[in-house]
C-alpha cells in the first residue's frame, strides 16, 4: 500500500489539517456545510505506513491463517477433496455472470437518463420552479421505480443466492443515488437553459461516465487526481478483496455453519435464543471488522487508482469515536455525504429550525435502516428486522444518549459494546431464520404471518 503521488498535495499532515478546519465549508446563506473534494489518502494507508495499527492488520491476518490451515486440514483429512470449504463461495456466486448480465442493463439504463436529462433541459419553458416541472419529477420517479422493481424481479425469479443478491439490491440502491446526485447538482443548469440563459457547459457524457464509477456519491465536473494510474497497488488492492472474501467464508464454514447446522429448532427455547447472541458476537465481529476493510478500504481505494481519483478519505476513526453522531459520519463518509447533502440538508431546509433539523435527523436513521433492512431482507429471503431495529431504534436511542456521555473512554466502550452485541444478534438471529426457513421448521399456516414472523420463535416440525 505505497504512498501515491499526488497532484496538489503531498504532505498528510497538511490534508489531515485542511479536514479538521473545516473541509466541507459552509454556505453562506443556510449555514450547510458544502462537499469539497481535496487531495487526501485514505487514514488506514497512513497509519499502515507511520505503523501504527499494522499491528491490528497482522493479527487479522495470523487468524486467517489459522483458519485457512484448520479448513485445509478438514478438506485433505476428512473430506478427501482439496478446498472443499470453498463450497459457499461457489454456491454464492453461482448466477454470477446472468447476475452481471442484468447490472450491465441497470447501468445502461442510466445512460438513458444523462441524454434524456440533457434533452429535456432543453426545452424551453417560463416556468422554473418545481411544481411546473412534476411531469419531468414524476417521469423521474417511475424510472427509478422501475430500476429498482425489475432487478428485484430478475433476482426473485431466478431464485439467486445471497452474494448475487446482495450485488443486485446494494447496486440498484447506489446507481440510483449516483443518478439522484447528478440530477440535483445539475438542476440550477438545467432551469437556466429551460429559462433561455447561457451555462459554461453541460456535464460530457466522459464525466458521467467517469462519475459512474469513481468512489463518491456527490456528483462534480471534476475531481482531484492523481499524476499516474497505479495498476500494482489497484491489484493488490483486489486481491485483498479476495482474501477477504475467503476470510468471511472461512469464518462461516468453520465457526457459524457448524454451530447453527446441529441445533434442534424444534425446540428452541427462549434462553437459547438469547444465549446464541453470544456465540455469534465473535465471528460477527470478524465479519465487520473484514468487511469494513474490505469495501470501505480496499475496493474503493481500488478503483481510485485505477479511475486516478485522489480524495481518498472513505472514513475516518470511527473506532475511537466520542460520540454516536461521529461514529455514523466516520464510519462510511462516502454514504454519509450523500444523506448529509440530499436528505438531511434538503428537509433542514425545507423545515427551518430546530424541530426540522430533528426531523430530518431522524429520516436520515429510518431511510439507512429502511435499506439497511432491505438489503439483508431480500439476501435471506426473510423479514427479521435486525437491522431495521439496530439502526433506528437501539441507533437512535444511542445517538441521543451518547450525548449525555461525557467520558470519552467510557463512550468508546459503549460503542463497541453495541457494536459487538449487535453483530452478534445479526448473526444469530439471521443465522437461525436462515436454517429455519429451509427444511427445519414448517411454514406458519397464513402467508402473511409467515412472511412478517420468524419461524425459530415458534418452530413446528416440517410435514413430510
Amino acid at each position: 500500500m505505497g504512498s501515491i503521488d499526488l497532484k496538489e498535495e503531498n504532505n498528510n499532515n497538511v490534508i489531515l489539517k485542511e479536514h479538521q478546519e473545516g473541509v466541507a465549508v459552509k454556505t453562506k446563506h443556510k449555514g450547510f456545510k458544502e462537499k469539497t473534494f481535496v487531495v487526501r489518502e485514505s487514514l488506514l494507508t497512513t497509519e499502515f505506513r507511520n505503523g501504527n495499527m499494522k499491528i491490528v492488520y497482522n493479527c487479522f491476518t495470523a487468524v486467517f491463517l489459522l483458519f485457512f490451515l484448520r479448513a485445509l486440514v478438514d478438506d485433505i483429512l476428512v473430506q478427501k477433496m482439496p478446498l472443499h470449504h470453498t463450497w459457499l463461495i461457489w454456491w454464492n456466486f453461482e448466477k454470477f455472470f446472468s447476475t452481471m448480465a442484468v447490472w450491465t442493463g441497470m447501468f445502461l439504463s442510466t445512460i438513458g437518463v444523462y441524454f434524456a436529462y440533457q434533452h429535456w433541459s432543453t426545452i424551453p419553458s417560463k416556468n422554473t420552479n418545481l411544481p411546473s416541472n412534476m411531469p419531468f419529477v414524476a417521469t423521474y420517479l417511475t424510472y427509478l421505480t422501475a430500476f429498482f422493481y425489475f432487478p428485484l424481479k430478475f433476482l426473485y425469479e431466478s431464485n439467486l443466492n445471497c452474494a448475487c443478491s446482495f450485488i443486485i439490491t446494494c447496486e440498484t440502491t447506489r446507481i440510483a443515488m449516483k443518478v439522484h446526485s447528478f440530477i440535483r447538482e445539475n438542476w440550477s443548469r438545467a432551469m437556466i437553459r429551460k429559462s433561455g440563459g447561457t451555462i459554461d457547459a453541460w456535464p460530457t457524457l466522459e464525466q458521467f461516465l467517469y462519475y459512474q464509477f469513481c468512489p463518491s456519491f456527490i456528483y462534480r465536473d471534476s475531481y482531484p487526481r492523481t499524476e499516474k494510474r497505479d495498476m500494482k497497488a489497484a491489484g493488490l488492492y483486489f486481491l485483498e478483496c479476495l482474501a477477504i472474501i475467503e476470510f468471511v467464508n472461512l469464518t462461516y464454514t468453520q465457526w457459524v455453519f457448524p454451530w447453527l447446522h446441529v441445533q434442534d429448532y424444534t425446540s428452541l427455547s427462549l434462553s437459547t435464543i438469547a444465549l446464541s447472541l453470544f456465540t455469534g458476537i465473535i465471528p460477527g465481529i470478524i465479519c465487520l471488522i473484514t468487511l469494513f476493510y474490505g469495501l470501505l478500504h480496499c475496493w474503493l481505494n481500488c478503483f481510485s487508482e485505477m479511475m486516478q481519483f485522489a480524495d481518498r478519505q472513505f472514513y475516518l476513526n470511527w473506532w475511537n469515536s466520542s460520540n454516536m453522531a461521529e461514529y455514523y459520519r466516520n464510519w462510511n463518509l462516502v454514504v454519509h455525504d450523500w444523506l448529509y447533502a440530499y436528505v438531511f440538508r434538503d428537509l433542514a431546509a425545507y423545515y427551518p429550525g430546530r424541530k426540522g433539523q430533528k426531523a430530518a435527523q431522524m429520516a436520515v436513521f429510518f431511510l439507512s435502516a429502511v435499506f439497511h433492512e432491505y438489503w439483508f431482507g431480500v439476501a435471506f429471503r426473510c423479514f427479521y428486522p435486525v437491522m431495521f431495529v439496530l439502526y433506528f431504534i437501539f441507533g437512535g436511542i444511542f445517538f441521543a444518549v451518547s450525548r449525555l456521555i461525557t467520558n470519552r473512554s467510557a463512550w468508546n466502550t459503549a460503542l463497541w459494546f453495541n457494536l459487538l452485541i449487535g453483530t452478534g444478534m445479526f448473526i444469530a438471529f439471521y443465522g437461525q431464520e436462515w436454517y429455519a426457513r429451509r427444511g427445519h421448521c414448517a411454514p406458519y399456516s397464513n402467508a402473511v404471518v409467515d412472511l412478517l414472523f420468524p419461524r425459530h420463535w415458534n418452530c413446528q416440525p416440517p410435514i413430510s
